[in-house]
């Protein structure tokens, strides 16, 4: 192909992360083709280096302890900790359609998450906050079946426990960020 040929797709996707890759693969199972853009020779942004766990109150997958979850109480949470930067029209998006996503990827995919039972909110004793019940992750896989491709992955960091060993420490009050995200769009 030519520089001059003109290539179009339906959808542009920048980054490998999580975000990037969740993008790609729902919009390729709507039907639309789909350019993947990476800025590193490795694919898995950030994500890689994080650990991957994804924070989604009323999950579908957790096993809440002790009471169920709910939407009023996630709320609370996230209106406590966002203070002033609390954006209702994007929170409840996320409330609505964060247990969709889990859904989603749970019945489309082969991509299966599991429920992090011992890890807390990062705040915990705030006010709607829990101990357990709002983290998942993607089960483990196998490398074997990314064949050939599994020396463009970016390595995992190390880490002393895992996941849930880094959750007793939050729970203990170390390495607790200050405040959330809330959802802030990025600038400039």
């Amino acid at each position: 192909m030519s520089a001059a040929q003109a290539v179009e797709f339906d959808v542009v996707v920048v980054g490998t992360g999580a975000g990037g890759l969740s993008t790609a693969v729902a919009a390729r199972k709507m039907g639309l083709s789909v350019l993947l853009l990476e800025k590193d020779a490795v694919y898995g942004g950030t994500t890689a280096r994080s650990g991957g766990v994804l924070w989604i109150p009323n999950n579908p997958i957790s096993i809440a302890r002790p009471e169920p979850d709910s939407l009023e109480a996630a709320r609370a949470y996230l209106r406590h900790e966002c203070g002033a930067h609390y954006d209702e029209a994007r929170i409840e998006a996320f409330l609505a359609h964060g247990p969709r996503m889990v859904d989603f990827f749970m019945k489309e995919t082969d991509v299966q998450l599991i429920p992090l039972p011992e890890y807390p909110d990062y705040h915990a004793e705030s006010p709607g906050g829990r101990v357990a019940g709002r983290s998942i992750m993607a089960a483990p896989l196998d490398g074997r079946e990314l064949g050939k491709r599994i020396k463009d992955r970016r390595r995992a960091a190390r880490t002393h426990g895992g996941p849930v060993q880094r959750g007793r420490r939050r729970r203990q009050g170390l390495a607790v960020p200050p405040r959330l995200a809330c959802l802030q769009p990025l600038s400039g």
